[in-house]
C-alpha cells in the first residue's frame, strides 16, 4: 500500500516538474515575472518541485492558458483588443487649442490694458493732462 502511494506521489511530482518546465519554455519572455526566463528555467530544473511551486506562484505571466505551449495573454473576462495603446495628452484634447487660445487672448487684453494705464499715468505725470488712454 505504501509502495504504490510513494510510487504514485513520485510519479505526481515528477508530472507537475514537466509541467512547469514546459511552461517556462513557453511563456513569452516579455510576461514572465520577478526574474528572467532563463533564470526560472534554471531554478525548474535544479529545485524540480519547489522550482515548479515558485514558478507557478511567482514568475508565471498572469491571466495565461494552464495549457503549455499555449502562452497567449488572456484577460479575464474582457475580450481581446488589439489597438495598441498610447498616452493621451492635453494637447489631444479638442478644447485644449481653444483654452489655449483664449488664455492668449486675456494675457494680450491684459497686457493692453496695463499699457494704456501706464500711459495714462505718464502724461499725468508730465503734465499733459489728457486723461484719455485711447488717444497717444
Amino acid at each position: 500500500m505504501f509502495l504504490a502511494a510513494d510510487g504514485l506521489l513520485a510519479f505526481l511530482i515528477f508530472a507537475f516538474w514537466i509541467y512547469c518546465l514546459f511552461d517556462v519554455i513557453t511563456a513569452e519572455s516579455t510576461l514572465v515575472r520577478n526574474l528572467p526566463k532563463l533564470i526560472w528555467l534554471i531554478l525548474v530544473i535544479m529545485l524540480a518541485d519547489i522550482g515548479g511551486l515558485a514558478w507557478l506562484i511567482l514568475g508565471r505571466p498572469l491571466n495565461t492558458g494552464f495549457v503549455p505551449g499555449q502562452p497567449e495573454y488572456h484577460p479575464s473576462s474582457r475580450p481581446i483588443d488589439r489597438t495598441p495603446r498610447r498616452a493621451i495628452g492635453p494637447e489631444d484634447s479638442p478644447e485644449f487649442e481653444d483654452r489655449i487660445r483664449r488664455a492668449r487672448e486675456r494675457e494680450l487684453r491684459d497686457w493692453e490694458d496695463d499699457l494704456k494705464r501706464r500711459e495714462a499715468e505718464l502724461r499725468r505725470q508730465e503734465g499733459g493732462g489728457d486723461s484719455n488712454p485711447d488717444v497717444l
